[in-house]
């Protein structure tokens, strides 16, 4: 069962919105991506009537818009606004019907009861827009839920699929184990990076020291291996943003990043039991 690939906006970061698909469809990418920044430039152009044709004429599907940020760090009244105006403005007019929701970085824990509560008053909210929800799991210390298992549990009581990354399981030291003990259904999207571990230290990194896969040091044939163990086999989406990307042409950027994970792809399929099984 092949995997679609996709390309976050993130890993062009000199592009405009239809350079980013155009980019995108020319390096043989299934979606794009697309981030907030991106979306309101191109519904201030033109309404987004040039994105859209470019997005129809390559034949890519959008993935989801990312992202809702900071949903547990922004007070309730001022997170609702921001959260109309996403759903509303920026993904519906464009055709993108889905959206990320990020935890962001909080002082304190937060109680996963009121957590997911929150959660589903979001999601209620997306779907009377015609949009979906997804969780994303952010393994950075300082930001909510910062394990695996905590955001799974959060995901779970509000009904969201996660987003699950390959920085932020290795940031988390995510056991390959646990990934593997996921059920395909609480999977929605994956986001593909490696990373510079310059320190030794895979806690360290940030989101710059972010690369293609195979130009870092993160264990990523494991990581993805892992994920293929659930059964998963939805869209993979390359996100990277060391800005050394912004200093080259975004066709080049593009090419480089559909065939190096299109490689790492079929690699660690290799490695996972259930997709050997799927694929005879």
């Amino acid at each position: 069962m092949a995997h679609g690939l996709g390309l976050n906006g993130a890993t062009l970061p000199a592009s405009d919105l239809v350079t980013g698909i155009r980019s995108t469809e020319a390096a043989g990418f299934d979606f794009y991506e697309p981030r907030i920044p991106e979306i309101e430039a191109a519904l201030a152009a033109d309404g987004g009537e040039e994105a859209r044709s470019a997005l129809a004429g390559a034949g890519l599907a959008w993935l989801p818009l990312n992202a809702l940020e900071n949903v547990f760090a922004m007070p309730g009244a001022e997170l609702e606004i921001t959260a109309e105006r996403i759903f509303s403005v920026l993904a519906a007019p464009l055709g993108v019907r889905s959206v990320i929701a990020v935890p962001g970085a909080v002082d304190e824990p937060v109680n996963m009861q009121a957590a997911a509560s929150q959660l589903e008053r979001l999601k209620s909210l997306a779907a009377s827009h015609g949009i979906t929800l997804l969780y994303e799991f952010i393994g950075f210390a300082h930001h909510a839920f910062p394990t695996l298992e905590e955001a799974r549990q959060v995901a779970l009581a509000a009904g969201l699929p996660l987003v699950l990354d390959t920085f932020h399981l290795a940031v988390s030291r995510t056991p390959f184990e646990a990934i593997a003990g996921l059920k395909r259904s609480e999977i929605g999207l994956v986001h593909l990076s490696d990373a510079y571990v310059s320190s030794g230290d895979v806690g360290q990194i940030t989101d710059p020291d972010r690369v293609l896969s195979g130009e870092g040091q993160l264990p990523l044939e494991e990581i993805l291996g892992a994920i293929f163990e659930t059964g998963y086999a939805g869209p993979i989406s390359v996100e990277v943003f060391h800005p050394k990307y912004g200093e080259e042409p975004a066709e080049k950027v593009a090419t480089e990043a559909f065939a190096r994970a299109a490689n790492l792809v079929a690699r660690s399929r290799t490695r996972s039991p259930r997709t050997e099984s799927e694929a005879a």
